[in-house]
């Protein structure tokens, strides 16, 4: 509450300088243009007041109990995991090295990309440079990769932050400004300046390797939970964004069944890398129809902001989402596959995670590990283990501290000293294993040795594991000397620390200036309607078409062999492959911008005949432009009529890089 007041205090002050500053200091010094100056300064003053506003709400300890709530750090690092495998994947995906084979003139640097074209570091060189584009994917792919797996989380995350955005940027650069792939890159910049290592990490199993205090997986702190709110903001705001878009533009007519009909059709209609086209059998479907689809979208989207404050949302929009998501797709043919995956973060899976464990505990019983608590080398295999148990299948048990007697007589054993002591056992389902086929059954219960466990199971590996399993065995006094690193804190000086660590107020206050201000920075980039990659207003689908009328383009490809078939650029050209990228070249292609439209087309062509069989070489390239008004003929089985169109031929002499000509 003193921070609160301090807050308060500091607000008043603020106010008080800048209108002194803003009213009585400078309009002596710019009197002739006192109303540009007025304008510049309600707008920071709002804008100051807004953030100071937002501030106050959320750095109150109400709103940090109540709305933020504590988390684990298991549910931080499953969060970085899960963000850094969605962008892995579409990284992947992506051909970037195949940018080098389009022209110059296509890329207008549309964001935070445009200052390093104007560096003197060869920028422009570099993204025309297909061996050191294709550097650059598997640089950023490992990056990410090493993000999932949490290794030197806190240089990782950060690098692969911005290679991330600079992977897209690039893509975008020579395309357009779509919104695929952006929410993952907001919730890893924030997860750069979280301890989101402390979970779900290597680092965090070297630690617990090396027999350092790490936090308790299972005990809740306010910091992770503000780590964790902080990327639900990253992903809910811009939900919320893209809904007051829609209504900033379309109003209620935004939902209109003519406008929704128009959106469908239109995105249908053009080329994709789907060739479905269900909107187009909805044409019978009733006006009611379209306006709960439209109804649908904006709903979710709107109050997809909910899920930062109550639980029971956090169950109820994802899903929402999810569902509209799939809708999308299946619609218009366009895939947000990041913004499904990503509605995973709100659940929450401890629960789940318990049943199973209990269940098959019920149905299958734990599996018991002897280990030999003198060994160093033991013990922290033992702890490592330990830490990875998602189901807690495995009991851990010293034999030196057990009544072997007692213990052969209830399990029907013949376990001596000595065995145990050369090596491990583990108990599972009635029976004994040793060395080797001891962690064979370990890999069986603990889900991140799956994938190694059919590989256990090959032949000639047996004899080779427990060769190398009886030479670490009768080493492992060498290979782990007993120093500093073998004693650990006390569970309860663990805990000791991990709370004063975990827990501290200044550090939660801190994180509620961050949340305030990530707040702030996307409700500004909403209400300036900022397109500047990687900030956006979330303009999606906002513009309203009532009149019916659509418009769209076909490219059909002449082939050698006389035959014309429809363009498959997505083929031809890797970068071009999802989201119809080209859109806006061909949009060009019958404007102002036909030059660089042709060297488009020559390089789609060089890089299809290049491939191509003789006879399925591209001679030519037809543009066509066609317009329909679905509201007056809605039964068109033509979809429209032809209105424009442009003939661009190829030099078959030249394999695709001839001279092309406007017919």
């Amino acid at each position: 509450m003193g921070r609160i007041r301090l807050l308060l205090v500091l607000t008043v002050l603020s106010l008080g300088l800048w209108t002194v500053f803003a009213k009585l200091v400078v309009p002596p010094v710019i009197s002739d243009d006192l109303q540009n100056w007025d304008s510049v300064t309600t707008r920071w003053l709002l804008s100051g007041l807004g953030f100071l506003l937002i501030a106050l709400v959320i750095s109150s300890p109400a709103f940090g109990r109540r709305i933020v709530g504590e988390a684990t750090p298991g549910s931080l690092g499953a969060i970085r995991m899960w963000t850094c495998l969605v962008l892995l994947l579409g990284t992947v995906w992506e051909d970037l090295p195949s940018i080098a084979m389009l022209p110059a003139e296509m890329r207008h640097p549309m964001g935070v990309t445009q200052y390093l074209y104007t560096l003197p570091i060869g920028f422009k060189r570099f993204v025309a440079s297909e061996g050191g584009l294709r550097a650059f994917q598997w640089l950023t792919e490992l990056l990410l990769f090493l993000g999932v797996v949490g290794w030197c989380t806190r240089l990782v995350i950060p690098l692969g932050a911005l290679c991330a955005c600079m992977f897209w940027g690039i893509l975008r650069d020579y395309t357009f400004f779509w919104h695929q792939n952006l929410v993952p890159i907001y919730v890893m910049a924030v997860l750069a300046w979280t301890p989101c290592g402390d979970g779900w990490s290597v680092d965090r199993l070297w630690k617990v390797f090396r027999g350092r205090a790490v936090p308790d997986a299972d005990r809740r702190s306010a910091v992770y939970g503000w780590s964790r709110y902080a990327c639900w903001v990253v992903i809910a705001l811009p939900y919320v964004a893209a809904g007051l878009s829609k209504l900033r533009y379309g109003g209620l007519l935004w939902w209109d069944a003519t406008n929704m009909k128009s959106m469908l059709y239109q995105e249908t209609l053009r080329m994709r890398e789907f060739d479905w086209t269900l909107s187009l059998h909805l044409s019978a479907a009733p006006d009611i129809f379209f306006n709960l689809l439209g109804l649908f979208a904006v709903f979710g989207e709107l109050f997809f902001g909910l899920v930062l404050f109550f639980p029971v949302a956090r169950w109820i929009f994802p899903v929402i989402m999810g569902m509209t998501h799939i809708g999308i797709l299946g619609l218009q043919r366009i895939l947000f596959l990041d913004l499904i995956l990503l509605q995973v973060v709100f659940f929450d899976f401890r629960r789940i995670r318990q049943a199973i464990g209990e269940k098959l505990a019920a149905s299958q019983g734990r599996i018991q590990v002897l280990y030999d608590g003198l060994c160093p080398l033991c013990r922290r295999t033992v702890r490592l283990l330990a830490r990875v148990d998602l189901f807690t299948r495995l009991d851990f048990v010293d034999f030196r501290r057990l009544n072997l007697t007692d213990y052969n007589r209830s399990y029907g054993l013949n376990l001596n000293p000595q065995d145990l002591e050369e090596q491990m056992h583990v108990m599972a389902r009635g029976r004994a294993y040793r060395g080797f086929y001891a962690y064979r059954a370990i890999a069986l219960a603990l889900p991140v040795l799956w994938p190694l466990a059919p590989w256990f199971y090959l032949p000639g590996i047996s004899s080779l594991g427990a060769s190398l399993y009886d030479n670490i065995a009768r080493n492992r006094l060498k290979l782990v000397r007993c120093d500093s690193d073998c004693v650990l804190q006390s569970s309860e000086e663990s805990a000791s620390a991990d709370v004063a660590r975990t827990n501290n107020p200044k550090r939660d206050f801190g994180y509620a200036l961050a949340v305030s201000g990530l707040i702030f920075v996307l409700l500004s980039c909403w209400f300036h309607q900022i397109e500047f990659y990687p900030f956006t207003a979330m303009q999606m689908f906002s513009s309203v078409n009532t009149s019916g009328v659509i418009t769209y383009q076909r490219v059909l490809a002449h082939r050698e062999s006389g035959a014309i078939v429809p363009a498959r650029f997505e083929d031809d050209i890797g970068v071009m492959a999802r989201n119809a990228r080209y859109n806006r070249v061909l949009r060009r292609c019958l404007g102002q911008y036909v030059d660089t439209c042709k060297k488009f087309l020559h390089a789609a062509a060089s890089a299809h005949n290049k491939k191509a069989v003789p006879g399925e070489k591209v001679t030519k390239y037809e543009i066509q432009e066609w317009k329909w008004d679905h509201r007056s003929n809605p039964s068109d089985p033509h979809h429209g009529n032809l209105t424009k169109r442009l003939i661009f031929e190829i030099d078959a002499g030249r394999e695709g890089s001839g001279k092309g000509r406007v017919m």
